[in-house]
């Protein structure tokens, strides 16, 4: 990971925009984070911590909120931003707090930059946990393996060196991802336990399922099979010993013999039935040739309906063409006397046009009005807002002077004070001047070099600093009475301004509205502005509009109606002329009606009505005929055979036959259903033979194995001494032990080496991660336990282990270019600084930037490139300088 740039706004004591450019940062490689204790140097790694994972990098200051800065406006935004590449890949991690009326908002993002160089959303609308476990994704690194690789806090840089072999292999785990050996172990454990439990519950599955068929073993099972068989041995040898296939076909064969009788009755039943119906068919053909009849006078009977129609339809109209002329006159009459009301009006209409034309005639006069009523507006509101400067300026001025002469008090209270401080050093000036004189040291009134009886100082006595502190003051209030006595003329003359200014635009304001008035007295009566003489005139030209408007509008309908009335009078003579035409055809129809009812010897319309069918009635009426002389003929026929095919033999009885079928069908049933059962039983019996055989082989031999590798499996996860994870943990950590000893020969000549120890921890059977130091000024050829070194022999072991952790790491497939280090070296001497500085600058190149936060002197000399922070009233900012 190669960090970019880190902004962020109202964070921690930053209560402005600060940003921080790690390229650079990077071109000198080192740069040191200064300024005073308590200003926020360690909040530019909070804001990259918090950008990433939204925690600090101590640990200690978890809540974004309370992370928000007290002095920054209310309605400022607060956010943390970090821009870093990784793996070719650029990425963007942004958290803000917006307020929301009230509250603070907490939102999120996450961009990556294309190849084209345009930043693109990677995740829409994230939730916290998802941008943290991203974080974790991108980098490689969880939050704690962060901030032992990359980050080193103020305060836990010697948990790693200190900690318990317990408590390093956590730290390891979580740093190489080690576990994965632990979670083999786990795995192994877990599937050697299983198939344990596995073996034993089939070897228990087994004599459980011989139980349930009451056996002990599987050759009691067997012999339960044997039995079973020869039952339905048994039953097959009984079954056709009865022959039930035989009775069932005999009593078959009778039975179709008295299903044939049966036919023949029904056949004798359905000839008796038809010859009974005979009487029906005459009923039949007696309607189909009445029907026949009466269909010859249909179409006389249809031509009288339609002419009987057509004169009342002609009726009709003529009444309705009658009432049309009645209408169409009213509407004439009545049109003709609206448009006589409205041209009564059109004398009153040329009058309002002259009267429109005069209003027109005004508008130069009224358009001056309007822009004088402005322009007294405006004095107006000129005069007004004079009065108000003059009232501020003599508020000003009054303050002014209220000053002064407060300021004179004190200054003249402070004068007395100096006068009388300084009479009373006059007075005890011996005694000041004995207080300075040092045997053999010249007194400075008689040059003696020996002071035998000096002077004393007064009880009371006043110094000549006393004198002068008080002459500063004294002073200083008159610089400040002379100072606010210049702003007093200021005011003064100020105030004099503004009232000639008020003064001259009140006069303005009075001649415009003098003007105003006098001009208003010539205007037309009730009519005041220009707006109000365009709104009359329109007015006028709306009413002249709508009166010709409407003179056109009647005169053209009063036309319209008296053409329709004459059309009206000329149809209502048309339809006159057809109901009369109308009446002779409907008595021509009439006769040739009756005529044709005598012809086909009907004695009514009605009669004949009655008689007719549709061409589908007499259809169906037709074909019943035809089907009944059918179906009589086929019923006799089919009778004299069936009667033919039986002649000779008797007539079985049917009930007999079918109680003996079912008889010897229900006993075949129930043998079959025995036989089915026994056999499914001794099917099911062999399968679980088979199958407990099958299991069962071996079982005993196979427990013995299982049960040996569980007990491996827990040595591997190491309940009983060093396991899988902890042995590879131990070769990891061999390798960070080198890459830190590499470190080690920079510091001190390289009196210090640390080797891995495999002495157990109290109280526990676990060992390998034990660390002790070689120091080869020691008579200890066994070395000694980490904690026994000084607090800056630890940092600078702890800085070594650290770098050589991270060294590890990258070789783990960690890409890593940055590294950070927060506080420590106030601990070190300044040999011991520069070794760490050795140490620090053998590294910068592989971790392309190292950054410093200290407040020790010497680091600031030795390092030209800084972050200086400092404070002021509105919270801390960042200055950078690079060397």
């Amino acid at each position: 990971m190669r960090p970019i740039l880190v902004e962020f706004q109202a964070f921690g004591p930053y209560a402005g925009y600060e940003k921080v450019d790690f390229e650079k940062l990077a071109s000198k490689g080192l740069f040191l984070i200064c300024g005073k204790t308590g200003i926020g140097k360690t909040m530019v790694l909070d804001a990259i911590t918090f950008a990433l994972f939204g925690r600090s990098s101590g640990h200690g200051r978890d809540d974004f909120e309370a992370m928000r800065c007290t002095k920054a406006p209310f309605d400022t935004t607060t956010f943390v931003l970090f821009e870093f590449e990784n793996k070719g890949n650029f990425y963007r991690f942004e958290r803000r707090l917006e307020r929301k009326r009230k509250n603070l908002s907490a939102s999120y993002n996450l961009m990556c930059k294309g190849e084209d160089g345009v930043w693109r959303t990677m995740l829409e609308n994230p939730r916290e946990k998802e941008l943290n476990a991203k974080a974790a994704e991108i980098i490689g690194l969880d939050y704690d393996q962060f901030r032992q690789v990359i980050i080193l806090p103020q305060g836990q840089f010697e948990k790693l060196l200190t900690s318990s072999s317990e408590e390093k292999e956590k730290i390891l785990s979580s740093i190489f991802g080690e576990e994965k050996w632990q979670r083999i172990a786990e795995k192994f454990l877990s599937e050697t336990e299983s198939r344990k439990n596995e073996l034993k519950g089939i070897k228990e599955r087994i004599q459980r399922s011989l139980e349930e068929e009451q056996c002990e073993s599987i050759l009691q099972l067997q012999e339960l099979i044997n039995n079973k068989n020869g039952e339905i041995a048994s039953l097959k040898a009984d079954f056709e010993k009865q022959d039930y296939d035989r009775v069932i076909k005999e009593q078959q064969d009778l039975l179709a013999l008295a299903k044939r009788f049966n036919e023949l009755h029904k056949a004798e039943d359905k000839v008796n039935q038809l010859v009974s119906q005979s009487n029906k068919r005459e009923e039949w053909q007696l309607r189909s040739d009445q029907a026949k009849r009466a269909e010859s006078v249909r179409a006389l009977i249809d031509n009288a309906h339609t002419a009987q129609q057509n004169f009342k339809n002609r009726e009709e109209a003529l009444v309705a063409a009658q009432k049309n002329v009645d209408v169409k006159t009213k509407q004439a009459a009545e049109a003709f006397e609206k448009l006589q009301v409205h041209l009564a009006k059109e004398d009153a209409i040329k009058e309002q046009g002259n009267l429109r034309i005069r209003y027109e005639n005004s508008r130069e006069e009224y358009l001056g009005l309007d822009k004088l009523t402005e322009e007294v507006k405006e004095k107006q509101n000129s005069f007004i807002a004079a009065q108000e400067e003059t009232t501020r300026a003599k508020a000003w001025e009054t303050d002014c002077a209220n000053k002064v002469v407060k300021l004179n008090l004190e200054y003249i209270a402070l004068r007395d004070e100096h006068d009388g401080l300084f009479q009373a050093y006059l007075a005890s000036i011996t005694g000041d001047l004995a207080s300075g004189l040092q045997d053999g040291e010249p007194c400075p009134v008689c040059g003696s070099r020996v002071h035998p009886c000096k002077a004393t100082m007064a009880e009371n006595a006043v110094t000549k600093s006393e004198v002068d502190q008080k002459k500063r003051v004294t002073d200083k209030k008159y610089t400040e009475l002379q100072r606010q006595t210049d702003v007093a003329k200021t005011a003064k003359d100020n105030c004099e301004k503004k009232r000639a200014e008020e003064t001259e635009k009140e006069r303005s304001y009075i001649e415009a509205k003098t003007k105003l008035d006098g001009m208003k007295g010539k205007l037309i009566p009730g009519i005041t502005s220009v707006h109000a003489l365009e709104a009359e005139i329109n007015r006028l030209k709306q009413e002249e509009k709508a009166f010709y408007e409407g003179k056109d509008s009647l005169e053209k309908k009063e036309r319209e109606l008296r053409d329709a009335q004459k059309g009206t009078e000329a149809a209502l003579k048309m339809a006159e002329e057809e109901r009369t035409k109308a009446m002779e055809e409907k008595q021509n129809a009439q006769n040739a009606l009756m005529e044709g009812l005598m012809q086909n010897q009907i004695p009514s319309e009605k009669e004949a009505v009655e008689m007719m069918m549709s061409q589908e009635e007499r259809e169906l009426l037709s074909k019943q005929i035809i089907q009944y002389d059918t179906d009589l003929e086929n019923a006799k026929k089919e009778a004299r055979s069936i009667a033919k095919d039986l002649e000779g033999k008797n007539e079985p009885d049917s009930d007999e036959c079918e109680g003996k079928i079912n008889w010897a069908t229900n006993a075949k049933t129930e043998y079959e259903k025995a036989k089915a059962v026994a056999e499914t039983e001794v099917r099911r019996l062999e399968k679980k033979a088979n199958s407990l055989k099958e299991e069962g082989e071996g079982i005993e031999d196979k427990i013995h194995e299982a049960e040996s590798d569980y007990a491996f499996a827990k040595k591997l996860r190491g309940d009983t001494g060093t396991g899988l994870q902890r042995y590879v943990l131990g070769v990891m950590f061999s390798s960070v032990i080198v890459a830190a000893n590499k470190m080690l020969e920079k510091v001190h000549g390289g009196r210090y080496r640390l080797f891995r120890s495999d002495d157990r921890m109290m109280g526990s059977n676990k060992r390998g991660l034990e660390l002790k130091v070689y120091d080869k000024n020691s008579g200890e050829h066994e070395g000694r336990f980490v904690n026994t070194l000084s607090g800056g022999e630890k940092f600078l072991v702890s800085l070594a282990l650290s770098i050589g952790m991270s060294t590890i790491a990258q070789k783990s497939g960690i890409r890593i270019e940055a590294l950070f280090i927060d506080e420590g070296f106030g601990s070190l001497d300044e040999d011991s600084i520069d070794d760490a500085m050795d140490v620090l600058n053998s590294i910068r190149e592989a971790s392309g930037i190292v950054g410093i936060i200290s407040h020790v002197k010497i680091l600031q000399e030795q390092i030209p490139t800084k972050l200086r922070v400092f404070e002021n009233d509105s919270g801390s900012h960042i200055s950078s300088s690079i060397g």
